[in-house]
């Protein structure tokens, strides 16, 4: 991503630092977000990666029902792609996910990890998080099936 200038930079700590740092930040990514404090970048990449965990392991589940079914995984991802449920990282993995394509491009465990984590993060705050929790479980149960390297999509394993 840095290559293609396609980065997000999530950015806590000195303001004026931040503003002198925006032009290099511009070269390589597409987005920069200056969130106060130091240690705030970390926890927006914390809520960030829990709501795609739970975004595709929710896919994850919907492409085992929809099969269970008698439905077409084709079908399923044509009609969310033309529906109000459409956004990229859909689009991209659930073809590959179709296929058992789980070649890693954010490997699960460090997916699993950014969720234990945001559901500590959670905790620390007074935020009961079950949907969290629950995904977190499915991802652990991936990894102790050996699939830890694969992509965080391969949590999809658990419903075949």
């Amino acid at each position: 991503p840095a290559i293609d200038g396609q980065l997000i930079f999530l950015c806590g700590g000195d303001k004026e630092l931040y503003d002198k740092c925006i032009p290099f930040l511009e070269v390589m990514g597409k987005k920069q977000v200056f969130l106060g404090e130091v240690g705030a970048g970390a926890k927006m990449k914390l809520v960030v990666n829990m709501v795609m965990s739970s975004m595709l392991t929710s896919l994850s589940e919907g492409i085992a029902l929809a099969k269970a079914s008698q439905l077409t995984v084709e079908d399923l991802l044509d009609v969310i792609a033309n529906g109000a449920s459409a956004n990229p990282m859909f689009a991209l993995k659930g073809p590959l996910m179709a296929q058992a394509n789980f070649a890693p491009a954010f490997p699960l465990k460090h997916a699993q990890k950014d969720m234990r984590l945001a559901v500590q993060l959670g905790d620390d705050v007074g935020l009961s998080m079950p949907v969290a929790a629950a995904v977190n479980e499915r991802l652990k149960e991936a990894k102790r099936q050996g699939h830890g390297d694969l992509d965080f999509s391969a949590v999809h394993k658990n419903f075949e």
